[in-house]
């Protein structure tokens, strides 16, 4: 699953950076994260009195973050970053530098950003060719759509495709994994949920694509730093509840498309929610979160080529590491947790051992983990308590599970046996359940587990795809 790092955090400022006389141009300076270094640029444009802000982080791919709010007075500037639910504010020293602080929820970190010329700013790379982007003409109904969820406090926008000259169709709502992401699953490059809605659309299937909270045109919601994915389940319940009042949809041939984290909240809501007609399950976890999340965290920290016994040792360790995320959604507490169990272990292993049996060395990576998930420690606390067994073991409803038998974040082999117990406890006369060869995390065909996915051209298996259209076909008649 993507996990909840420190992956939107970047900020820049663009207009004359030649000037060193006006705020406007590019700034730069390094977030330091403990393990590692990035590097973020702020650029500031200016159009009469008013002044706008966009973010980039070069290192990790994002550029062109839309900033909200950017204000400049005398020698102070605050630029908000809405989809951060955070801003950087600093002091202008009138020619080369801002000092100031850069904060994302309650995380905050001081940082000093340096005017850059323009030849230093780096470059938003070219969009790679990606043959399976859909092109126009569509032959397909594509429309707009806005709604809320039920009390009013999110605003939702969305992309509903359907079938064209074609009546009494099924339609899923594609469910993201974790993070933010856009409704047209905007991921290295690939633009994964698009790609799927287009294909199902051609196939006859109706489906509603929605921006996450805070992104495109979806509003964050009143506590961004306190929902999980029981909030992100009500989400998809608004979409049901909008696709019920469409006069041409059938409300007995509604699905839930649920991609990683999403195929956790596909279940929460069939189970309560009687007019969900079928749910499909991409990488979907059957196994415990916090066995997920510390599968995750020993392919980072654990070395590769030990014995299984020396595997094991620093396996013990990066899982004792990570057990606090478990215990507690406090910062403190789960600081405070992870440092007396790194000197506990030390004060038994040599420096020199945990040099052979892990990636890093001491606990500053580990902290810098905690760091990077500060803005979303209560979900990660709820992901990491939550049994995938609970709903699924009381899944009625048809259901199918796929996954890629090369994926190595929500292994496919641990986790597809989980949801198949689990649907033969609930008495399920009607699941299929599907390994691919050869198919990553976002069902890309690749040569080996490890391959980038921004490395790979294919968005999506053709094979995958057609196996998921024909089973939706043929379930809803």
């Amino acid at each position: 699953m993507k996990q909840f790092l420190f992956c939107m955090i970047s900020c820049m400022l663009l207009a004359d950076a030649g000037n060193s006389q006006t705020i406007t141009g590019a700034w730069g300076g390094k977030i330091d994260l403990g393990n590692r270094k990035l590097l973020f640029i702020m650029k500031v444009a200016q159009n009469g009195v008013h002044y706008s802000s966009t973010f980039d982080s070069p290192e990790q791919n994002v550029f062109d973050i839309k900033g909200g709010e950017t204000t400049f007075t005398e020698d102070s500037l605050v630029a908000k970053i809405p989809v951060l639910s955070g801003m950087y504010a600093g002091k202008w020293n009138r020619t080369d530098t801002i000092t100031g602080i850069l904060q994302q929820g309650n995380y905050k970190t001081p940082l000093v950003l340096v005017r850059m010329k323009e030849k230093e700013v780096p470059q938003k790379p070219k969009a790679p060719i990606r043959p399976q982007t859909p092109k126009a003409p569509f032959y397909y109904n594509s429309e707009e759509v806005q709604y809320h969820n039920a009390d009013s406090t999110v605003h939702f926008g969305a992309t509903l495709t359907t079938p064209a000259n074609k009546t009494d169709f099924p339609v899923v709502i594609l469910i993201s994994g974790s993070g933010p992401q856009d409704r047209d699953g905007n991921m290295f490059g690939h633009s994964c949920y698009w790609v799927l809605a287009d294909y199902l659309t051609r196939q006859g299937i109706g489906v509603l694509r929605v921006d996450d909270r805070g992104t495109g045109s979806t509003t964050i919601g009143p506590n961004p730093t306190g929902v999980t994915s029981e909030d992100f389940s009500r989400d998809v319940e608004a979409g049901i509840e909008y696709l019920l009042r469409r006069k041409e949809i059938n409300p007995k041939k509604i699905g839930l498309i649920g991609h990683s984290e999403g195929g956790m909240i596909a279940p929460m809501v069939a189970v309560r929610n009687n007019k969900v007609a079928l749910v499909v399950l991409l990488a979907g976890p059957g196994i415990p979160g916090d066995q997920i999340w510390k599968f995750q965290m020993k392919r980072n920290f654990v070395k590769t080529g030990l014995t299984p016994e020396d595997a094991a040792k620093a396996a013990a360790i990066v899982d004792a590491m990570n057990e606090p995320f478990k215990l507690s959604a406090d910062y403190n507490t789960i600081k405070k947790q992870m440092q007396e169990t790194y000197q506990n272990w030390r004060a038994v292993n040599s420096a020199e051992e945990e040099s052979r049996l892990l990636n890093t060395v001491g606990d500053k990576a580990y902290l810098s983990l905690l760091e990077q998930s500060r803005n979303g420690l209560i979900w990660l606390n709820y992901f990491m308590n939550y049994n995938p067994a609970t709903n699924l073991s009381k899944l009625k409803c048809p259901v199918l599970a796929v996954n890629g038998e090369s994926d190595i974040q929500v292994a496919a082999k641990e986790n597809l046996e989980g949801i198949r117990v689990a649907l033969a406890k609930a008495k399920n006369k009607q699941f299929t359940i599907r390994a691919f060869p050869n198919l990553n995390h976002l069902f890309q065909t690749c040569t080996t587990p490890s391959d980038p996915y921004n490395r790979i051209d294919e968005t999506f298996s053709p094979e995958a795809m057609l196996y998921i259209s024909n089973w939706i076909n043929q379930t809803i008649r």
